[in-house]
């Protein structure tokens, strides 16, 4: 980008960080996107994307009150299913969200309506309270593509777990532990994005869902917008102490760029 031109607006935009309690602690779901076109191309990246235009107008039972987040939620929760096929909901008048067979006889019975057309007819409502804010990282202003994204944390639907991707944006799912991740970024196996790295990191501390929903809760949220250096080491992303990450400097080597 020409240094004097307008930076771009970025998009509002909304992730999941979806958790489960596997046999060794703390498990994520990490999704492989695409080679190709798609923004990204190929990256590991948490289940989310863009608000848009349904997320903003659906009217439907969100399960508490509607506040400044709901439409990221609620865009979050659109995305994972249709990139995963997960959902958080839920059938009027219960706290228990549905399970894999649940979902699988409103979607046949909607003709796989997407997922808040399906809200509206059944209807069923989005447990975005089950949604708790984690993050908030904005893109860079040099970049030609900017998003202002927040994360959230979310505990996996019991029995709805297994995934199935869309084929297309994303190809692939998998459960690790935020450790394993970490030991493979270090290791030259993989390279994240500085956002989902960042992240990872965080929830490594936690051992369970219960401990990782706790760390969401108690956080405070500063928004973030690295900034590059360059040291005697090389080029680093710089973020602010106040995020609370423990890292304020990440050498350049262990991210990719979006």
């Amino acid at each position: 980008m020409n240094d004097t031109a307008q930076p771009v607006t970025p998009k509002s935009a909304a992730t999941i960080i979806l958790l489960r309690d596997g046999y060794n602690g703390l498990e994520i779901l990490i999704l492989r996107k695409a080679s190709g076109k798609h923004f990204a191309s190929g990256a590991l990246v948490f289940p989310g994307g863009k608000v848009n235009a349904a997320d903003e107008a659906f009217v439907g039972d969100i399960g508490e009150e509607r506040n400044e987040l709901s439409s990221l939620k609620i865009a979050a929760i659109r995305e994972m299913y249709e990139e995963c096929g997960i959902a958080l909901m839920r059938a009027p008048g219960t706290e228990k969200l549905l399970d894999a067979t649940g979902m699988a006889t409103h979607r046949n019975n909607q003709n796989n309506a997407p997922i808040l057309e399906m809200a509206a007819a059944v209807p069923l409502g989005l447990a975005t309270d089950r949604l708790v804010r984690f993050a908030h990282w904005i893109t860079p202003p040099n970049r030609p593509r900017r998003f202002d994204t927040h994360f959230f944390v979310a505990a996996a639907p019991t029995g709805q777990m297994d995934t199935n991707v869309d084929g297309y944006e994303i190809v692939d799912a998998q459960w690790c532990r935020p450790q394993s991740l970490l030991d493979d970024v270090h290791a030259g196996k993989v390279k994240l994005v500085l956002p989902t790295m960042m992240n990872v990191m965080k929830l490594s501390e936690a051992n369970d869902v219960a401990a990782a929903i706790a760390l969401a809760q108690k956080r405070i949220i500063v928004p973030v917008m690295p900034t590059r250096i360059e040291t005697e080491d090389g080029e680093t992303l710089v973020i602010p102490e106040e995020a609370g990450y423990g890292l304020t400097e990440i050498p350049a080597e262990f991210l990719r760029s979006a």
